[in-house]
């Protein structure tokens, strides 16, 4: 018999705006984002290069860089805690402990001049009453367990000395040492080959799940990825959200064009037998016509109107909302809710 108990919201975003000042004029690269992240779960968040999840993961964490980007208005709640009114050493004290947030860029994120192990071990020490003895011990057991190989004597070593993949399994290791209850994840396993990220998203599930309540905010462009891992979906473009439901039924039946333009991009798994007729079939994949317009020239109307096969004439005119459709399944699409 199913719970019938209402899930518990571990983060709740409502009417986020992040706008960032240029000479050009201002970018509003997260315009009026809301969803809620609950306990337990795996939230990914996807769309391609410019659509805004980046900017939303960075400004749950109070990271955006000022100037010249600013929190222009909108709530962010964790675990019942207004994440904007709060202090900066508040917000310093939550994150890494509390919210932990594993960079897209481990090229940059790792300071050059300390060694691994200094960067690991402060990270520990930073929230927690330990000895130093006792954080180097926690930073060798979590760099063996994303796959670096003799983790004791690679704590001397310095950044340049690790490869790009390397890299990003040390900033995977530095997030996941503290435990924290909601890890967002931009785009942790895009250096590594598939064998070290199938490993890497095996142990994420695995802490969540040892940790009561904790939950994934995951940034991918990887679809597989998110077939595999999530629980549900929230698709971006333009800075806003275009569509949100369960991962199943979105696979299933994606509502918005352009979640349907995404998954149609995916290479085909069930060609035929005829060895030529799987060549001719998987010489070209589908793609979306166009490119994603710049920030600062989004068109009127609906963000996905200049790309969009199925657009109508509502469509250059007036923007459309995110109206819930069916429990748990929301669309921004005049073809949707018309």
């Amino acid at each position: 018999m199913m719970s019938t108990q209402p899930r518990k919201t571990l983060l709740e975003v409502r009417g986020l705006r992040t706008y960032f000042d240029t000479e050009a004029g201002v970018a509003k690269a997260v315009d009026d984002v809301s969803f809620d992240l609950y306990e337990g779960e795996v939230l990914g968040v996807v769309g391609e290069s410019g659509s805004g999840k980046s900017v939303t993961a960075l400004s749950i964490l109070r990271l955006i860089p000022s100037p010249p980007g600013r929190i222009v208005e909108g709530s962010i709640r964790f675990q019942g805690r207004e994440l904007l009114q709060t202090s900066i050493d508040e917000i310093r004290s939550i994150r890494g402990k509390e919210i932990a947030m594993i960079f897209q860029e481990p090229m940059t994120s790792l300071n050059p001049v300390f060694s691994i192990g200094m960067q690991l071990t402060e990270a520990v020490l930073a929230h927690e009453n330990i000895t130093r003895k006792q954080a180097e011990a926690r930073a060798i057991e979590m760099l063996e367990r994303v796959g670096i190989a003799d983790p004791a004597r690679r704590l001397n070593d310095f950044p340049h000395q690790f490869s790009g993949g390397m890299r990003q399994r040390v900033m995977i290791a530095m997030a996941l040492l503290g435990t924290p209850s909601l890890l967002i994840a931009d785009e942790p396993t895009t250096a590594l080959d598939v064998t070290i990220q199938a490993q890497i998203l095996e142990l994420m599930l695995k802490l969540k799940d040892e940790q009561a309540g904790a939950a994934i905010l995951l940034i991918t462009h990887n679809l597989a990825v998110v077939a595999e891992t999530c629980d549900r979906v929230m698709v971006m473009y333009g800075g806003k959200i275009q569509e949100v439901a369960p991962v199943r039924d979105l696979f299933n039946n994606p509502l918005h064009p352009y979640t349907r333009g995404l998954l149609a991009s995916l290479p085909e798994h069930d060609a035929g037998h005829d060895p030529d007729q799987e060549k001719t079939r998987r010489e070209r994949l589908r793609t979306i016509p166009g490119n994603v317009p710049s920030i600062m020239e989004l068109p009127v109307g609906c963000k996905f109107n200049t790309r969009c096969t199925e657009r109508i004439e509502r469509c250059f005119a007036e923007e459309p909302e995110l109206i819930e459709i069916t429990p748990g399944r929301s669309a921004r699409c005049h073809l949707v809710t018309k």
